[in-house]
């Protein structure tokens, strides 16, 4: 069965690819969210393999995210809606099994975590899958955009190409033949480009027989920027990494060039991105640990005056450029203490000991110099490794966010679903749960309950029934959900006792 799936994915991937109206060479597989496996038994349609993705994961700078879902047998329709608002966007296929669209984003949607949510239609019922995405800030003060109808497919980057061989090229399936020296306008890079010819008809070419504009785009980007034209700057270098994503100078000058337009968090994301090709460049390193002065001086700020989400926010920036900052690990910890995180409080400071061995304060806040600290009782946890980039902290705060910033759907949703669901003797575990604080209580035991949380957990929602008992005591009854399949499982042994028992 494993090589049956793998074969079925192998196929899907091979077949769709030219569907997707994407750059792969500007695509990082890191910047899709993607949602795949096969269908789980019980639900309308049985399809070996499925993919939902939206496309950027990390809304920023354009207000367009594409749409997508891929199977390997053929489905009827598949409809994308959102958290946001009612809008539905109905994709499009040519072949009943890679649906793409697109879809452009309010301009009064909130920055934070949002959701697409699939409708996919078959001949036997209709099954759901959620992708989320994540818009900045920054995404939702660009400027007008031209307009994208719903379902269109959207060429996020394109440019002029050069055909230096005569070559055939793929259109659907039949070709046609190109001549050196004939234009064309690239819009996707894999082995092959796809590309759009003169008389305004697609298909793909391969990438040896072209000619790629690089050092002309790069040229023409620094000479906007000696020029104070950050904002033309930014689109040759964006070009650049479209046309080569390992260009290493094209993500130096990237970042420079949004540092002067006053996007940090853009210039973040583009150093570390030049960082990961080249992590000895020293031009890149020197630009990394400026940009660090600057975020600290912003935590410090922060730290300061009491305003801790911020300050570790501004703390994760410093260490994904400087991860050696020993004293951002030491005031991360205590914006984690204010914020009762004890258990990250001590792994930031364990990261701060492993840079400053004697450093005497993290020593006698990891209760290691005899003295005792509030987070003293607290077991040490597994060691977790420095945060390798900022973008992939962010990734990480994205995906727990707490029950406030999810969107009210997939909280509702989630929860909804722990609270209807039964356990093994047919109880709701909603009442279940009243059952066992009662009981609790009854035996002399002060409880106080604290409610229900809800959390991002890989790829389901982390459910959990907190109760304080005694003083400082919390106890949690906690479930995984699949809100898509309506599944449910016991994730701790107060969860699964209750499933058993009541």
């Amino acid at each position: 069965m494993k090589k049956i799936v793998l074969l079925a994915a192998i196929v899907l991937l091979v077949g769709c690819g030219a569907v997707l109206a994407l750059d792969s060479s500007v695509i990082n597989r890191e910047d899709l969210s993607l949602k795949a496996g096969p269908t789980e038994p019980g639900e309308d349609l049985s399809i070996v393999w499925l993919e939902s993705y939206v496309y950027p994961k990390m809304v920023k700078d354009d207000r367009v995210v594409s749409l997508g879902v891929r199977t390997t047998s053929k489905v009827r329709l598949v409809v994308a809606y959102f958290d946001f608002n009612k809008d539905q966007v109905a994709l499009s296929s040519n072949d009943s099994m890679c649906w793409s669209g697109a879809y452009r984003l309010p301009d009064n949607l909130t920055a934070g975590l949002h959701v697409a949510r699939y409708q996919i239609k078959g001949d036997k019922g209709t099954i759901m899958r959620t992708v989320e995405f994540f818009v900045e800030d920054s995404a939702l003060a660009s400027g007008p955009q031209a307009p994208v109808a719903q379902g269109e497919t959207v060429y996020v980057k394109s440019w002029p190409l050069t055909v230096v061989s005569t070559c055939p090229a793929l259109v659907g399936a039949s070709s046609r033949i190109l001549y050196a020296g004939e234009k064309i306008i690239g819009i996707s890079k894999m082995p092959w480009y796809k590309v759009v010819f003169s008389d305004g008809e697609e298909g793909w070419v391969n990438a040896a027989s072209i000619k790629e504009p690089l050092e002309e785009y790069y040229l023409l980007g620094y000479q906007a920027y000696v020029n104070k034209n950050y904002a033309l700057a930014v689109d040759y270098y964006k070009s650049t990494i479209a046309i080569d994503p390992f260009f290493v100078k094209g993500h130096l000058w990237l970042a420079k060039s949004y540092l002067r337009l006053g996007e940090m968090d853009l210039s973040c994301s583009s150093i570390l991105e030049a960082m990961q090709q080249d992590e000895r460049n020293i031009d890149c390193r020197v630009f990394a640990t400026e940009l660090a002065r600057r975020y600290f001086e912003i935590a410090h700020t922060k730290f300061r005056q009491e305003r801790y989400n911020e300050a570790v926010a501004a703390y994760q920036k410093v260490l994904g450029l400087k991860p050696t900052s020993s004293l951002s690990w030491l005031e991360l910890g205590k914006c984690y203490t204010s914020l009762d995180l004890p258990l990250e409080a001590r792994s930031a400071w364990q990261e701060a000991l492993r840079i400053e061995p004697e450093n005497n304060e993290v020593l006698v806040l990891l209760n290691l110099s005899g003295e005792t600290v509030r987070v003293a009782a607290v077991p040490k946890p597994e060691k977790k490794p420095a945060l390798p980039v900022a973008k992939a902290e962010i990734e990480r705060q994205v995906l727990t966010k707490a029950v406030a910033d999810l969107p009210p759907s997939l909280a509702d949703d989630s929860l909804s679903i722990v609270r209807g669901s039964k356990t093994i003797k047919g109880t709701k575990i909603e009442a279940a749960l009243r059952s066992v604080v009662a009981l609790t209580k009854s035996l002399g035991t002060p409880v106080v309950e604290k409610g229900w949380k809800t959390q991002k957990n890989g790829d389901k929602y982390l459910v959990r029934y907190l109760c304080e008992q005694g003083v400082g005591v919390v106890e949690a009854f906690e479930w995984l959900v699949d809100i898509d399949t309506k599944h449910l499982s016991a994730n701790n042994d107060n969860a699964k006792i209750l499933m058993e028992r009541w």
